[in-house]
């Protein structure tokens, strides 16, 4: 069965759950593609693009803070809203953040956040349990599942030859937050091509090349025509030149030109 047939199954069986039985159910951590992929199966459903539902149930994505990668989606019932989930989340009602700090400092590794990825798949353990992993380049933060959330502290004694001690915190506690900066780029259209050429001040020909090299990610798809039209709020991912979130379409100026924002992470 093909992921997306996957995917549409247990899309319906929570919103079925959330509508009859009234309490709230979500997806595990996903993915960019997989995000983008449910939102394709919810618009070849008829959901409405003015309303945040999907099969007639109110659904909203969350992974322990705004600007999260990976995040559950989360289908709710009647009496609920999203913000009063968010809270439940927050204080840790159905995953947690992990704490994994190098127990000696002196003698640490430079961490990234594949190495600490590395390390929870190395133990055994699921992606999908594991939502954003963020580092300070030597401690990481990790969301996690709560239902595995001891285990994975204890297990995860050593990222890369670094020995850690790993500690438990709500996902409100969370330290650290991926820094960006908004800028507004000015375009000949919102081919793909065109904008990663103004974001990192690339030429034309180099930015097709970057394309062609399979090295851009739009929503977490490799994206390897220079003419795909960016729509707002697509998440744009370069290798060896970072990633920006395309916050809104391509719009003319006073002068004729056309201009569009960016978030771009630091």
């Amino acid at each position: 069965m093909e992921e997306k047939d996957l995917l549409k199954g247990r899309i319906k069986d929570l919103s079925l759950r959330a509508r009859e039985m009234q309490y709230c159910t979500h997806t595990p951590f996903l993915s960019q593609s997989e995000q983008a992929l449910f939102f394709s199966i919810r618009k070849e459903e008829g959901g409405s693009l003015l309303k945040k539902e999907c099969l007639g149930v109110k659904f909203f994505l969350y992974g322990g803070y705004e600007e999260a990668d990976r995040k559950r989606i989360y289908f709710l019932p009647d009496y609920e809203t999203e913000e009063e989930q968010k809270e439940k989340e927050n204080e840790g009602e159905g995953f947690l953040l992990l704490e994994a700090k190098p127990r000696n400092i002196r003698f640490a590794d430079t961490l990234s956040h594949r190495d600490f990825l590395g390390a929870l798949m190395n133990l055994g353990f699921k992606r999908e349990c594991f939502g954003d992993i963020l580092t300070d380049s030597h401690t990481g933060y990790i969301f996690v599942e709560k239902g595995i959330a001891d285990q994975v502290k204890e297990e995860l004694s050593k990222v890369k030859h670094t020995d850690m001690d790993c500690s438990l915190l709500l996902p409100k506690e969370l330290p650290l937050r991926p820094r960006f900066a908004e800028k507004n780029v000015f375009i000949a259209s919102d081919r793909l091509d065109n904008v990663l050429a103004e974001v990192f001040s690339l030429s034309r020909r180099s930015a097709q090349e970057v394309i062609a090299s399979e090295s851009v990610f739009v929503n977490g798809v490799t994206e390897k025509n220079n003419s795909h039209v960016l729509k707002a709020n697509d998440r744009v991912s370069v290798k060896g030149h970072g990633k920006f979130l395309y916050l809104d379409e391509a719009r003319p100026t006073k002068r004729g030109r056309l201009v569009a924002k960016v978030k771009l992470y630091i």
